[in-house]
């Protein structure tokens, strides 16, 4: 049974409704020519004048066929591109699915393990403080993924509510892995300070984490060295202040980059994550006003991405 599926891929109904429609045309089409070639036979020999009643006619036939079926042509090939565009939508969605349900397991998991050595241990104070610590970290990366879809969706619905700040993105950058010290774990991400004029950019204080979270996440998961390593460093650049984003990680092709930002888009089907990282930091680079775009030489080579941010000359918003 499963040697006849490709009878039905609508590939090859595709294809085959395409020749039944041309084969259909030309046996029309050639049916009326032998009908008007015996019409006019018949004028012949009736003595007739068949310029009035044949050759204006048979072309004008032709041609209003001939448009009809373009038409039709044209019809069903929206409707074939659309079914596609549904079915690739549709395995997207599976994708992200499968992925953003993985990252929620992962941190409740984790929590169910903390939480049942508590409940059948008896444990000193300073591990009650360290577990307590794995379950805050867990509980704000649970927290971090919710977020962003809901962010997300709110944005592209345009009922997303901005709490916007004007502040030293070095600040923010220094704040912000303060905050996330938990990537040590498992990876190095290193902010490269240099010193200079303060980098006034106006951020939203709940998205630009979300960001700065995914781009160091991505670079952990496309990652296959001993140990992730995410280079983070900010300058000033005409009038606009960019964040570089540079990892040790496997690299993407110059075919794949232009694709990267898409929503729902994976570089490889087998690779983890939602989907969505990239095309959330795309959107919330344009929601500032701002761009976000990669370089790397290719595969096994890193990866750098660069966000570009309007510089403030004033420090209120």
């Amino acid at each position: 049974m499963i040697r006849y599926r490709w009878i039905t891929n609508p590939v090859t109904v595709f294809i085959f409704s395409l020749i039944a429609l041309g084969s259909s045309l030309w046996l029309y089409i050639h049916s009326y020519l032998r009908v008007n070639d015996a019409f006019q036979e018949f004028v012949r020999k009736r003595n007739l004048d068949p310029s009035p009643l044949l050759e204006t006619e048979t072309w004008v036939m032709i041609l209003i066929v001939s448009v009809l079926v373009a038409l039709i042509l044209i019809g069903v090939i929206i409707i074939f591109v659309y079914y596609q565009k549904m079915i690739q939508l549709y395995r997207m969605q599976q994708n992200f699915i499968n992925g953003f349900t993985h990252e929620l397991k992962t941190p409740i998991a984790s929590l169910r393990l903390f939480l049942d050595t508590f409940s059948r241990h008896k444990l000193d104070e300073e591990s009650q403080k360290k577990y307590l610590g794995y379950m805050i970290r867990d509980t704000e990366r649970l927290s971090d993924n919710v977020n962003q879809i809901l962010n997300l969706a709110r944005i592209e619905d345009k009922k997303y509510e901005a709490q916007w700040e004007v502040g030293d993105i070095r600040l923010f950058i220094q704040n912000w892995l303060q905050k996330t010290s938990y990537w040590s774990e498992d990876a190095d991400v290193i902010f490269m300070e240099q010193v200079g004029q303060p980098l006034y950019v106006k951020y939203d204080i709940n998205l630009l984490p979300l960001v700065f979270m995914n781009l160091v996440n991505n670079a952990q998961i496309h990652n296959k060295s001993d140990r992730p390593r995410v280079e983070i460093s900010a300058r000033l650049q005409g009038k606009n202040v960019t964040v570089s984003f540079k990892d040790n990680g496997i690299g993407i092709s110059k075919a794949e980059a232009k694709k990267v930002f898409r929503k729902f888009y994976q570089v490889k089907k087998a690779a983890k994550g939602s989907g969505i990282g990239l095309y959330l930091v795309q959107t919330v680079m344009r929601f500032h006003k701002g761009s976000v775009r990669l370089f790397s030489e290719g595969e096994e080579s890193g990866t750098t991405f660069i966000l570009s941010f309007p510089f403030c000359d004033e420090v209120s918003p």
